[in-house]
């Protein structure tokens, strides 16, 4: 069933990103951005130049938001995959002879990321956590995130469908997105 829903988000914000919806474009950026960052970190040791790629990861899924047709975590994976190659490229060109440490790293890196098995395991980790995160809502905050993240019904028809004020519609949608952000944060932190 959590695997449906997240095909179901998938599609939904697919939909609204092709549609140029800045929202939804956010919301994919909060749920990715420290995941796609840590990534980058774990093949780049520069934090900063992980940083400036991700931002170029999100900027050039944005400026092609229209071809993005399904899998909104391959896409985004896919393109860091192969800024982070790259940078590594660039990198490992620049180097000095004197610099053999920082040239093995370098070297190492880009070996792992060009693996196909690596990177799919990856992806697929990722994957798993946000559905993980999706299904540690708190049930009502789940089923009224659900409606509006995945369903596209607006507050006032979340409202009339539960039987439930907008008010507080309004607050389990403010305290589903405050706990995932949370516990997709957590997670990362764990490492």
């Amino acid at each position: 069933m959590m695997k449906r829903e997240s095909h179901i988000t998938d599609e939904f914000l697919i939909k609204k990103i092709n549609e140029g919806n800045e929202e939804a474009f956010k919301i994919v950026f909060e749920l990715y951005y420290s995941k796609l960052l840590y990534l980058a970190q774990s093949y780049i040791s520069n934090r900063e130049d992980a940083e400036e790629i991700i931002q170029d990861v999100f900027l050039k899924a944005w400026k092609k938001r229209k071809k993005i047709t399904s899998n909104i975590n391959g896409y985004l994976f896919k393109i860091t995959k192969n800024s982070c190659l790259d940078y590594l490229r660039s990198k490992k060109h620049k180097l000095s002879r004197t610099n053999n440490m920082v040239q093995l790293e370098a070297f190492l890196n880009h070996n792992a990321l060009s693996d196909k098995d690596t990177s799919t395991i990856l992806e697929k980790e990722l994957e798993l956590r946000i559905q993980e995160s999706i299904s540690l809502l708190p049930e009502k905050c789940q089923e009224v995130f659900v409606k509006s993240r995945i369903e596209g019904l607006k507050n006032k028809e979340i409202s009339n469908e539960l039987d439930i004020s907008i008010k507080t519609v309004e607050n389990h949608m403010s305290k589903a997105i405050r706990h995932m952000r949370f516990h997709l944060k957590e997670f990362l932190s764990l490492f």
